[in-house]
């Protein structure tokens, strides 16, 4: 039987913002991970999957996978996402915070109550050293997962 809450649980989710990685083993760790996340919530607003808004990279693959399972997507990032050649993915909700990128990152960290890198540079390590600690005294273990997968650009 699956979990029911008051609000929805949200799972940030941060990685690479390019193309150039190995997107198929990305993708399988994605959809594992939020295969778990509906045996537990179910319902279909009860997760929010909140990433950085852009239709590429580690963002899409998210946001695509929400969208199978039918959760709800937020797309979490300043406003140079508005500036960028990939554009913005369609989200259910959007929350804009500041002008260039990064500026959303402890905003970002303090809305969500878990958090999945899947590889990533600079950003999305700031992000996790920044969810541990704002989140500093929660199991860790449970709410964090990190996860490399190889990088192919320069």
């Amino acid at each position: 039987m699956a979990t029911k809450t008051t609000s929805p649980i949200r799972i940030g989710v941060v990685g690479f913002s390019r193309n150039q990685f190995d997107q198929v083993t990305a993708r399988t760790i994605i959809r594992t991970n939020f295969e778990q996340l509906h045996k537990k919530y179910g319902a279909i607003r009860e997760v929010e999957i909140v990433s950085g808004y852009t239709a590429m990279g580690v963002p899409k693959i998210a946001y695509e996978e929400a969208a199978k399972f039918g959760f709800v997507k937020v797309g979490f990032s300043a406003r140079q996402a508005f500036q960028v050649k990939c554009g913005v993915f369609q989200v259910d909700k959007e929350i804009i915070v500041g002008q260039r990128f990064g500026d959303e990152s402890h905003d970002f960290v303090t809305y969500i109550h878990g958090l999945l890198r899947v590889g990533g540079g600079k950003q999305s390590r700031h992000e996790v050293d920044l969810f541990k600690q704002v989140k500093a005294g929660l199991p860790l273990e449970k709410i964090l997962q990190e996860f490399e997968v190889d990088w192919y650009g320069g």
